[in-house]
């Protein structure tokens, strides 16, 4: 099962091909926060499978240690630090690795960011957090089939000298984890289920 995040709904949207279920972030689901304050503000009012944008490291890191946060979102300017992805792996924290903030940025702002998504997936397998690579579009033409998705993302691994099968893998295992979670009434957390 494959699972893509998005911010729109995808009734009409045939670009994401390959996606077996989507999780859309709206004003219900969706936290965006420049401040700590702000943060646990909003996230009172959040439900559901909740998600996080910041560009502050701060607000990120409080994020993660908030009960309610499933996801730290991707998007141009998100800030996360060593420190943040070592405690998402403690605290079961999804970090979202998009491919529309790349389609949204251009000449230098781009090249950046492969610079530091090249450094995040190395984190990310380094510390085995949990992760998902998405589309992570905010419309119908960001939108993208899962498999250019996941060859963006192996070609860049592959680049960086990264075992690209291996973030691959672990991209499906997570996948498969997140939908089982919001899919699945026996499913508490790896290991564990509910028997009936």
């Amino acid at each position: 099962m494959f699972v893509d995040f998005l911010r729109f709904q995808p009734e009409e949207c045939e670009l994401l091909e390959g996606f077996d279920f989507f999780v859309v972030f709206n004003s219900k689901n969706l936290v965006r926060a420049s401040t700590t304050s702000e943060l646990q503000k909003q996230l009172k009012k959040a439900k559901g499978f909740v998600g996080v944008m910041s560009d502050n490291v701060k607000v990120n890191r409080e994020a993660i240690m908030r009960r309610k946060v499933n996801a730290i979102l991707d998007f141009e300017n998100r800030a996360l630090d060593y420190t943040s992805i070592k405690m998402a792996k403690e605290k079961d924290v999804v970090i979202e690795v998009s491919l529309a903030k790349f389609l949204r940025t251009k000449s230098f702002k781009r090249s950046k960011l492969l610079e530091e998504t090249r450094l995040l997936l190395k984190l990310l397998l380094k510390f085995e957090t949990p992760f998902l690579l998405t589309t992570g579009a905010n419309c119908c033409l960001e939108a993208r089939p899962r498999k250019q998705v996941y060859r963006f993302f192996s070609f860049l691994a592959k680049d960086s000298g990264i075992d690209s099968e291996k973030l691959i893998k672990l991209a499906k295992k997570n996948s498969y984890r997140i939908y089982r979670m919001l899919n699945d009434e026996n499913y508490i957390m790896d290991g564990v289920e509910v028997l009936k």
